[in-house]
């Protein structure tokens, strides 16, 4: 390895140690953050578990960290989503791409995944401004969603992690998309069992016994298909109804998750 190779291996450590230390700092008050290093690292850095007040939840979700100095990267303001409130981006680097392996591997996981993105500035060789972005694979890994139609939502404010984008009434941020994409994972496996949003401190959503319109279109089949096992078993069984919640029961939830508009992505 030549003097100019092994500066430039050096400077990518570092980049990424930094890059993984602020994640884990950002995200330390909404989660815990068990870092996966060395030979079992499998194509995720992070197992975290969503915290909200003093009580672990439960709730599981793996992540990817990755980190860029702010000239390297091409990134491009694509104004404020209304589903989640956050600031979305294209951002164009060749590493962000996702080979097919690592995401046969993420869709095995059965949780939610996420590719976070370290942006940091320099300046006169020291170190500046850190930003941080993520990009939500649920979609990509349960539907027919592809990494280029997905957006990038930056999910930091200074050294604050937005986990609901209004603290006040605790409604949108990364706290939202994890509960949808949650629902994702389970309506991808042909349940429509429901948690408690306000487990996570989230104050959208009826508190129970929701159904998603729009993602139970885009799981219809499998949903359809398991409900048919389910049946048939029961018949077999001789089990009948036992006077459990009826579908009329159930409340339908609109706009939880609408079709990407067709903004181009660079």
């Amino acid at each position: 390895m030549t003097d100019n190779e092994y500066k430039q291996v050096t400077a990518q450590a570092k980049a990424g140690i930094k890059g993984e230390a602020f994640f884990e700092s950002l995200v330390s008050d909404y989660s815990l953050p068990h870092h996966i290093v060395g030979s079992k690292d499998l194509g995720i850095d992070y197992i975290c578990e969503w915290v909200y007040g003093d009580r672990p939840s439960g709730i599981l979700y793996a992540v990817q960290v990755k980190t860029f100095s702010q000239q390297n990267v091409r990134i491009n303001d694509l104004g404020r989503d209304w589903r989640n409130q956050l600031c979305r981006y294209s951002i164009g680097h060749a590493r962000l791409q996702i080979n097919a392996r690592t995401q046969r591997y993420w869709r095995g996981l059965g949780m939610p995944v996420y590719l976070f993105i370290i942006v940091y500035s320099e300046s006169q060789g020291h170190s500046g401004r850190l930003d941080c972005y993520y990009q939500r694979f649920a979609p990509i890994l349960t539907t027919n969603t592809t990494q280029e139609q997905a957006y990038f939502y930056k999910v930091n404010d200074g050294t604050t992690f937005l986990a609901f984008a209004d603290q006040n009434t605790k409604t949108g941020g990364f706290a939202r998309d994890l509960f949808i994409d949650l629902m994702r994972c389970s309506y991808s496996k042909g349940s429509i069992s429901y948690i408690s949003p306000r487990i996570m401190g989230l104050e959208q959503f009826p508190e129970e016994d929701a159904v998603f319109s729009e993602l139970f279109g885009e799981y219809r089949e499998i949903i359809r298909i398991t409900y048919d096992k389910t049946r048939r078993f029961l018949e077999h069984s001789g089990v009948t109804d036992s006077g459990g919640s009826s579908a009329s029961e159930l409340i339908a939830v609109p706009s939880a998750e609408p079709p990407e508009d067709d903004d181009d992505i660079d």
